[in-house]
């Protein structure tokens, strides 16, 4: 059966998201009567071990020192997860993390999996599939433009303050460069929202290989394109990131006055996170992945 998969996810220009898409249709039909919590532990209990497959089962998954997700996710109750990456695919989540945790968290239920975030313009159109499916998913709308100060922002903040774990894409947009572009300030106001530090753990991961195995093209009409199986992927996650230095500043001037620049203080910091694991990710493979792309990235 496993071998009969492969094929077909080889056959089929779409295969995984049709996969996925049907696991997800399947599971929200079948708790259409039921309350939030079960809708979303039975979609992310059939969806997420779709992907998992995909990821793992048709490609080749590297984890590097996973050590520091898994005792993430073990971390006090009421302890919130803020996990910040670069974004390189329309697979990124909820692929690759379906593929990362361990197995026993897609089954046990929703309330350990991760809130996902993904553009109003995207995920949450009004009538459309993709909404049931994303709403099912544990996924949170952010409107792209709109600015720090929205409502959006106001939500995924209270689900770190609750000790949820949320997974934030800083750049705000698919780059398949090979560069880190700019994290944009929003990050830094969710983690500077969180009155204590020590309620809050901010966990860097870099990753590679999911831009090659689902590429993205300028003339794209389809968040999914031909998935090119059997790629290597590899994950490298670093320790979560101490920001109470910076956070005993939020009552000091010029912060105080002007939180946004805080705010940028804050993404610039977790950005250099992640090209560090970038850096380090490189050396650790020697040349298997290439020479480190020039810097540059914009927010455009």
């Amino acid at each position: 059966f496993f071998f009969l998969l492969i094929g077909a996810m080889r056959r089929s220009a779409a295969s995984a998201g049709k996969a996925a898409a049907a696991a997800a249709a399947a599971a929200t039909g079948l708790a259409v009567y039921h309350d939030e919590e079960t809708r979303q532990s039975v979609t992310i209990g059939t969806v997420g071990p779709v992907c998992r497959l995909f990821v793992r089962g048709a490609n080749h998954l590297h984890v590097h020192d996973g050590h520091h997700l898994e005792r993430s996710l073990a971390r006090p109750a009421g302890t919130g997860l803020l996990s910040v990456c670069n974004h390189i695919a329309t697979i990124d989540d909820p692929h690759l993390l379906a593929a990362v945790v361990p197995a026993r968290l897609l089954l046990r239920g929703a309330a350990e999996m991760r809130w996902a975030v993904c553009g109003h313009d995207v995920c949450f159109r009004e009538g459309s599939m993709l909404k049931k499916w994303a709403e099912a998913s544990k996924a949170l709308p952010i409107v792209r433009g709109a600015g720090i100060w929205q409502k959006e922002l106001d939500t995924i903040i209270a689900k770190l303050q609750q000790g949820d774990w949320v997974h934030y894409f800083p750049e705000g947009k698919i780059r398949q460069d090979g560069r880190i572009h700019p994290f944009r300030r929003g990050v830094g106001r969710l983690v500077a929202s969180v009155e204590e530090p020590q309620r809050l753990q901010v966990l860097p991961f870099y990753h590679v290989g999911l831009d090659r195995v689902q590429p993205t093209t300028p003339g794209s009409t389809s968040i999914l394109s031909r998935p090119q199986l059997g790629t290597h992927i590899h994950v490298i996650f670093g320790e979560p990131v101490d920001l109470s230095h910076l956070l005993q500043l939020r009552g000091e001037p010029p912060f105080d006055q002007q939180p946004t620049l805080l705010y940028e203080v804050i993404a610039h910091t977790l950005e250099e996170e992640v090209r560090a694991l970038r850096t380090e990710l490189h050396r650790r493979l020697g040349g298997e992945l290439g020479a480190v792309p020039p810097e540059g990235g914009d927010f455009g």
